[in-house]
């Protein structure tokens, strides 16, 4: 997600600082965002109790320095308070139940209605960072279409063309809605102006499948996250209903790995939904490795004749474009042969270190959506306090209702196997391994708050239901 910076103020610990400091980011907000004043006044409420709350708790006794960080982050403004005093989790969580009489929860409500997404970064030596973010776009209320109807197709050969105009984007948009309605969840795929600076930005590349008479038969993106850095997604694949069945899903995987080596990407993922055998064939014929399953991580507002009201789950593969790389992983005992499968399969150079070592200190974050009810924490070094910051953290993802929550941990650090049995402890289970990012390689595992993984209702072929199986026996043999 492209990222700007607008400005970082450092302060002292002093309640003092918090009018002038709010009164400052207000002027920036106005001269850079297009949000309205009400809903800034909203994100600017949960502002001050945040800062608030880190002037009162990070230096008890003495003064010390703060920073509060205003970021651009895609459509959303994003404020943050930094520093490096006594550790703590900011806590938004609430009980319903309570919201009339315990202000606390009262206020951590309001929160959970005026802010898009919380965040807390536990950064090591570098202290600790709690954030909000609020789209600055005014959401719009969709007049829903007339139903799709099904053309004919006047021919059928098909070519690839990038999305550059704002006729191509207005386009891709209805794409999007032949399949999803208004339920797909990344939702800037449904602005014009924000898709066109997704592609500006380069979060994402847009294509359009067309043939001789200009008919769109489908579309496709590749789509570039922080995380899984120079291995974009091939995802938001659509093909329109008259045109199924003349191969389009693998002519379009086959296109992204052309372009991906002329682009020079370390590597390509795909993620086919598990209810859909037909793709996971196409990724596994065009040479993809099955890496690991996402269980639950679809939300059930998605329109699909698939969910009928459940959460639905993601298959991962991963191919390796630039077979020049190299990694050294660290995995705990019980996954060596697993881990040792896959990057055969893959086909680059590795070496599987296993050894079980804490790091000096913890550096984890955690972010949670209140849109897809799920919550994301990423380990990337693990100390001996790692076992209270899950605990807190899971504390905090539950009382917030998120239905799904991903662990994501650094395989390239000594801490990793370490802090794969704290994980474990904690409670979470193991969804696989994604390989092949400029930033390391991940090795990934999940909980369902209050539920547990249901492997029967996959629907998962070929290496996917390999893998399927050695997560199933892994975890019925520690048990």
């Amino acid at each position: 997600m492209n990222r700007k910076k607008l400005v970082s103020i450092e302060i002292k610990n002093d309640k003092a600082y918090i009018f002038p400091v709010l009164s400052f980011i207000d002027s920036l907000a106005q001269r850079h965002t297009t949000m309205d004043v009400s809903r800034y006044q909203q994100l600017r409420y949960v502002a001050a109790g945040m800062l608030k709350q880190r002037i009162e708790n990070s230096y008890p006794g003495a003064t010390g320095p703060i920073y509060v960080e205003l970021y651009l982050v895609g459509d959303f403004i994003e404020i943050s308070v930094k520093d490096k005093g006594v550790p703590g989790w900011q806590d938004f969580t609430y009980d319903k139940n309570e919201i009339t009489e315990n202000r606390d929860d009262l206020n951590n409500y309001l929160i959970s209605l005026y802010v898009d997404e919380v965040g807390m970064e536990k950064l090591g030596n570098e202290g600790q960072r709690v954030y909000i973010r609020k789209k600055f776009i005014n959401p719009l209320e969709f007049a829903k279409p007339e139903p799709y109807k099904e053309t004919v197709a006047l021919d059928t050969n098909i070519s690839i063309r990038p999305v550059t105009s704002q006729e191509d984007v207005i386009e891709a948009i209805r794409c999007i809605y032949s399949e999803y309605g208004y339920s797909y969840s990344y939702e800037r795929l449904y602005y014009v102006n924000s898709f066109i600076q997704l592609i500006k930005n380069r979060e994402i590349m847009s294509f359009l499948a067309v043939n001789e008479h200009g008919q769109t038969a489908g579309h496709f993106a590749l789509a570039f996250s922080d995380l899984y850095k120079n291995m974009p997604e091939i995802s938001t694949v659509v093909i329109k209903k008259e045109f199924r069945g003349l191969g389009l899903f693998a002519k379009f995987i086959e296109y992204c790995e052309i372009l991906g080596k002329e682009e020079g990407f370390r590597a390509l993922m795909g993620q086919p939904v598990t209810y859909h055998p037909m793709s996971q064939k196409a990724f596994l014929r065009a040479g993809y490795t099955a890496t690991a399953l996402l269980m639950s991580y679809i939300n059930t507002e998605i329109e699909t004749e698939y969910n009928k009201g459940e959460r639905l789950g993601l298959s991962a593969c991963v191919k390796i474009l630039d077979k020049d790389i190299y990694s050294k992983i660290y995995s705990p005992d019980e996954l060596r042969d697993f881990l040792d499968k896959i990057y055969k399969r893959l086909g680059i150079r590795y070496d599987i270190i296993c050894e079980s070592k804490a790091d000096n200190c913890t550096e984890i974050s955690l972010e949670t959506s209140t849109t897809l009810k799920m919550s994301k924490i990423i380990i990337r070094k693990a100390g001996f306090d790692l076992e209270n910051e899950l605990q807190q953290s899971i504390k905090n993802i539950i009382k917030q209702k998120s239905e799904m929550v991903e662990l994501v941990i650094l395989l390239n650090t000594q801490s990793c196997a370490y802090a794969y049995d704290i994980a474990k402890k904690c409670g979470f289970a193991l969804s696989g391994v994604i390989p092949g990012s400029e930033n390391g390689d991940y090795l990934i595992m999940q909980m369902l708050p209050g539920d547990s993984f249901n492997y029967n209702d996959l629907v998962v072929v070929g290496e996917f239901e390999e893998l399927k199986n050695d997560i199933i026996n892994m975890t019925s043999n520690k048990e």
